[in-house]
């Protein structure tokens, strides 16, 4: 008898494989990363909207036809995988999901997905240039995922299977900050 821990490993695997299966015959596969990241951050965002896809006394027939219609401009694999999901009570599970999703897309591909943050949008020159260097040190394909802050001043900020690199000046600014209060209150006694 499978523990609780596996059946939920299982959940997530077979909702996984249905994704990455359909992703890749409509080749886009990168492409739902996205998007279901968009449908968890939209549901964990509003309390009403999980709180009502979460009420086991709402048919899963109204669940399925709110996710349709809130979610009708992402892919139709995601939703109908959203639709089983909520439709079994398994909404929960959406993160872990799309973090496996991402990891096997990954190894079925061969690419690594990097988030990288600027304060400015990246020309295909420094594009070319980061995208090359990530490849050697990773040694696979590199996919990257943009992101404009201009909160960070300059720099970058890469994030590779929940590893940081933060070479952003406010980081620096900030350690700057730091090393100079340490000193100034007793770093030379």
């Amino acid at each position: 008898m499978p523990t609780n821990r596996t059946l939920v490993k299982q959940q997530v695997a077979t909702y996984t494989a249905c994704l990455l299966e359909a992703a890749k015959s409509a080749d886009r596969v990168f492409d739902d990363i996205d998007n279901i990241k968009k449908v968890r951050t939209s549901i964990l965002k509003s309390v009403q909207v999980r709180e009502f896809l979460e009420d086991t006394g709402v048919p899963a027939e109204n669940k399925k036809a709110f996710i349709k219609d809130a979610f009708k401009d992402i892919s139709p694999e995601v939703v109908s995988v959203a639709c089983v999901m909520a439709e079994r009570g398994d909404l929960k599970l959406l993160g872990r999901v799309a973090s496996n999703y991402e990891l096997e897309a990954e190894k079925a591909l061969d690419t690594v997905v990097v988030d990288v943050t600027t304060a400015v949008e990246l020309d295909d020159h420094l594009r070319d240039v980061i995208c090359k260097k990530l490849q050697a040190d990773l040694g696979h394909s590199v996919r990257l995922n943009e992101t404009v802050d201009k909160s960070i001043l300059g720099g970058i900020i890469m994030n590779v299977h929940g590893k940081r690199m933060d070479a952003s000046v406010k980081t620096q600014l900030a350690h700057a900050r730091q090393v100079l209060s340490t000193a100034s209150t007793g770093g030379d006694k």
